[in-house]
């Protein structure tokens, strides 16, 4: 294998491994994960206004 490859792939363990720590640890301390939000809110109109006219 490469050594390019050979970083990418210990980097993507060594991510993989942080976040199962991270997870770990806040299940432990008893914080609850947020609620997923949508970002934005879609209009119902192209245009504001477009259909009251």
């Amino acid at each position: 294998m490469s050594q390019q490859l050979n970083l990418s792939s210990l980097f993507c363990v060594l991510a993989l491994a942080g976040l199962c720590v991270v997870t770990s640890a806040r299940d432990l301390a008893g914080v609850e994960a947020p609620a997923s939000q949508p970002l934005f809110e879609m209009q119902a109109e192209l245009s504001p206004g477009l259909l009251n006219g």
